[in-house]
């Protein structure tokens, strides 16, 4: 059998491991409870990854991210590590079947399909020898992002006692990490935990009446990779805009934009073609970059675990990265308003909730795993609703298991053509660019002339080399010349139902833990506001102790006024 090491160098390209992963990956091998609480970049997927190569039978990866296990498990199976998640576009006893026959080494499921009553009855038959719990936090109420189902993942311990659980975080407080001890009834548990200190970051917190004016001169004395974090999609858009008027490389990262444009930009940010990357705060998750080296927050993020996750995100080779903050007066306000105005109440949830089973024509009692894709602006326009208060809202419903909420963009084409093949043809002749899209569609697709087809979207950009937008118009001009008729709709979002709809007694749980989680909300955004504003205490100092790590003395890489190092 291959030593840890050896699998690491032949399945990763990794020299070494970094700090804690081997001995937690020894101590897993060892088929013994294990908690990893690791900082963002410290390699905690890798700890459940690897001893699955080294272990028989298949280990059940449990997580809330379903595009973050989406992309794992393509890089597992690229890697030719046998892995597949559990979702909706297949019934679930196909799925375990092919767990059960495929060999995998890798099932990941959110916690929801996870306890499902049939996946449960089949559990013992799975060959299941190992469960990871990823974004453990989620288990506690005290966490960053609560999920009652993940309170109940020790059903998976009744039925298999003797079952090892690995659960892993980046952030946990004392009390979260009580939790999740006694939450998942880990036995002689092993706690591996790597320090919150991150003496490579410089941290600085800037006060600025112009914070574009100062991001501008930061990035032209930092022109290595980075990252600026954005409130929203349209400040990202305005930012990038922005900056490459200052001609400096970058480009914009939201959900809104397409599946191959992420993917796109993504490689050219990893490659180094583009340097600076505008994002809403979900770029990052799950992407091990190295070389980063400047992190900038615009607005002030909605707690302190989602600040050290995303500065985290720079200096992970352990090279020297900087971190800055920009503040404002006006942030206080503002952030109370995104945050704090935007929590539900539980008139908005029965509202919401019925308008969103209304909307996709969900039948009381029906609606179970199915997914619907919708455009949230859309849904708001045509119920009246405030969309901050909605999507925070679905968020809510999310968090509570009521269904699996995913963020993304999806254009959707279906074209017939009014005119025969030989009127197409003749239309052809002429070299407009038009007509070069139109024969690019023709020559991308099987179709027959008296029906209609839907195009493929991505194909069609990629094989012509335009853009989305192009593409679109020439259709419609194509369809205002009557040649041809064009069904297009947009969407942003999909919702994957895990219930089906009992609205008292779907709502009447979640409505109960209303009051405490909005309360959770308020403390992390006040102790986020209290983290920003206090410029004479050791901006490391403050984040270490927020978690509970005793930190001595001063870090003298931040801009603190008791650290002396004002930059």
């Amino acid at each position: 059998m291959s030593s840890p090491k050896e699998v690491l160098q032949t399945y990763w390209s990794y020299e070494n491991f970094r700090p804690n992963q081997e001995a937690i990956i020894n101590r897993v091998l060892e088929n013994q409870d294990t908690i990893a609480l690791l900082p963002t970049g410290g390699g905690k997927s890798l700890c459940y990854q690897l001893p699955a190569l080294l272990s028989n039978g298949c280990t059940l990866v449990i997580s809330p991210l379903i595009s973050l296990m989406q992309d794992q498990v393509e890089q597992m199976n690229e890697k030719g590590i046998k892995s597949m998640m559990l979702n909706n576009s297949q019934a679930l006893n196909i799925q375990l079947d092919n767990c059960l026959y495929g060999n995998f080494k890798l099932l990941y499921s959110s916690p929801e399909k996870a306890l499902s009553k049939e996946f449960l009855s089949r559990i013992k038959n799975l060959n299941i020898t190992r469960v990871a719990v990823d974004e453990a936090h989620c288990i506690s109420e005290w966490g960053n992002d609560f999920r009652p189902a993940f309170k109940q993942i020790n059903k998976i311990r009744t039925l298999l006692p003797s079952l090892p659980i690995l659960a892993l975080t980046a952030t946990a407080t004392p009390k979260v990490l009580e939790d999740i001890i006694e939450s998942l009834q880990l036995k002689q548990t092993s706690l591996f935990q790597g320090s919150y200190a991150r003496n490579n970051i410089n941290i600085n917190t800037l006060y600025t009446e112009d914070k574009q004016g100062t991001l501008i001169k930061i990035l032209m004395q930092n022109k290595q990779s980075g990252i600026v974090y954005c409130g929203n999609r349209r400040e990202t858009e305005q930012i990038a805009k922005l900056l490459q008027q200052k001609q400096i490389s970058c480009a914009y990262f939201h959900g809104g934009r397409s599946a191959s444009e992420r993917k796109e930009l993504l490689q050219e940010w990893q490659s180094e073609k583009i340097k600076i990357m505008v994002a809403t705060n979900a770029f990052g998750m799950g992407i091990d970059k190295a070389e980063v080296r400047t992190v900038i927050h615009l607005n002030l993020p909605s707690s302190i675990e989602n600040f050290y996750q995303e500065i985290g995100r720079s200096g992970r080779n352990g090279g020297p990265a900087n971190a800055y903050l920009l503040i404002h007066e006006n942030d206080k306000i503002k952030i109370r308003q995104q945050f704090i105005g935007s929590l539900p109440d539980e008139e908005f949830i029965q509202l919401c909730f019925k308008n969103l089973c209304n909307y996709l024509n969900i039948a009381y009692g029906e609606g179970k795993e199915v997914a619907h894709n919708l455009l949230l602006e859309d849904f708001c326009k045509t119920y009246s609703m405030n969309p901050r208060k909605t999507l925070s809202t679905f968020t809510y419903l999310e968090q509570e298991g009521i269904f699996n909420l995913i963020q993304f963009n999806k254009q959707r084409a279906v074209v017939k053509f009014l005119i025969t093949q030989t009127q197409i043809l003749e239309l052809l002749k002429n070299q407009t660019d038009d007509s070069k899209i139109i024969q690019a569609i023709i020559r991308n697709h099987h179709f027959s002339y008296a029906r209609g087809f839907e195009l493929d979207i991505n194909r069609i950009i990629r094989s012509s080399q335009i853009s989305f937008k192009t593409l679109l118009k020439s259709l419609r001009k194509w369809e205002n010349e009557e040649n041809l008729e064009l069904e297009y709709n947009q969407t942003d979002i999909q919702i994957q139902w895990l219930v089906p709809r009992e609205d008292q007694y779907t709502l009447a749980p979640l409505l109960q833990r209303l009051t405490h989680h909005n309360k959770v909300k308020k403390e992390k955004i006040e102790a986020m506001i209290n983290y920003a504003f206090n410029t004479e205490r050791c901006k490391h100092y403050q984040i270490l102790s927020y978690f509970g790590e005793k930190y001595k003395g001063k870090c003298g890489n931040c801009n603190a006024l008791e650290c002396n190092s004002k930059k």
